[in-house]
């Protein structure tokens, strides 16, 4: 019987996932997704190989995991960005300004990189299905200035977003694209 490092054996196994995916996660920053075997993560986790299985069935639920998770921590940082922020204007712009803010601290490589990844039908549906409820606060946003075709629009706004993270991610300054980005939305985004 494996000893349980924690008061009760799901706190253990909770800590054990976690400890997997920590361990995945640094070998893709040192290595890349190519690095990822079971065997190399369960050396960094320092745990037995076979523990890799009791966990996750396949490479590919481990990096969906490994998606899913930096997907809900940039969803819950741009809620709170725009939770700080006076509510219209003043939350599309915090969105905009921790989209880019993020993207330069390197979160946004770590999930495009996965997306980008050979993974499973199943696994790729999870990511690209996170990375679409994304789009919810902005198109909320939308809404609530009210601009008419609201999620029509919020795809054109991300594509404005998504060219400034190309930049932040080349280089550009957040706050300089952040500028930028908000200059073309204020006036560009009308009823």
């Amino acid at each position: 019987m494996p000893k349980i490092t924690a008061p009760t054996v799901a706190e253990h196994r909770i800590a054990q996932r976690g400890a997997l995916i920590a361990a995945a996660e640094a070998i893709i920053a040192e290595g890349g997704v190519a690095a990822i075997t079971p065997r190399s993560v369960c050396g960094r986790a320092g745990l037995a190989r076979s523990s890799f299985y009791e966990y996750f069935p396949s490479k590919d639920d481990l990096l969906a995991a490994i998606a899913m998770r930096a997907f809900e921590e940039w969803a819950g940082e741009l809620e709170a960005a725009m939770a700080a922020a006076a509510p219209g204007r003043g939350r599309l712009h915090a969105y905009v300004e921790a989209t880019f803010r993020m993207t330069a601290d390197g979160k946004h490589t770590l999930a495009t990189g996965l997306q980008q990844t050979e993974l499973s039908p199943r696994g790729l549906e999870a990511i690209m299905a996170m990375h679409d409820t994304l789009t919810i606060p902005l198109r909320t946003l939308l809404e609530e200035l009210q601009i008419p075709d609201a999620a029509a629009r919020a795809v054109l706004v991300q594509g404005v977003i998504n060219a400034g993270m190309q930049l932040v991610e080349h280089g550009m300054s957040p706050r300089d694209v952040t500028a930028s980005v908000n200059a073309i939305l204020d006036r560009g985004i009308h009823h």
